[in-house]
């Protein structure tokens, strides 16, 4: 069982240094005419990021959404993916909101 999280966590790693690595390579020929085109891009990848972590720690099942949510992110939900807990309710600190509960 440890070896299939280790190959699944190596494997998110993997995708996620290649992504980094792609990101940089477009800043370095990016215009400021194109920087200033490419501002609402920014907000999905945030959007994206958010949506993330929430769906993350409230465990949610939907593969299709969080397969959608993880690839506009990336980079930065490879830090969510570590850093927020399967269905442990709180996202960076901020209890979230879930159904049922008081």
């Amino acid at each position: 069982m440890r070896q299939i999280h280790f190959r699944r966590d190596l494997t998110i790693l993997v995708l996620g240094c290649m992504a980094c690595t792609s990101t940089v390579l477009a800043q370095v020929s990016a215009t400021t005419q194109s920087q200033i085109q490419d501002t609402g891009i920014s907000g999905l990848w945030v959007l994206a990021n958010v949506s993330f972590a929430g769906m993350r720690a409230q465990n949610n099942r939907s593969v299709l959404w969080r397969t959608l949510a993880f690839i506009f992110g990336l980079p930065g939900t490879i830090v969510s993916f570590f850093a927020v807990a399967e269905g442990s309710d709180r996202a960076y600190g901020i209890d979230l909101p879930r159904k049922g509960r008081p």
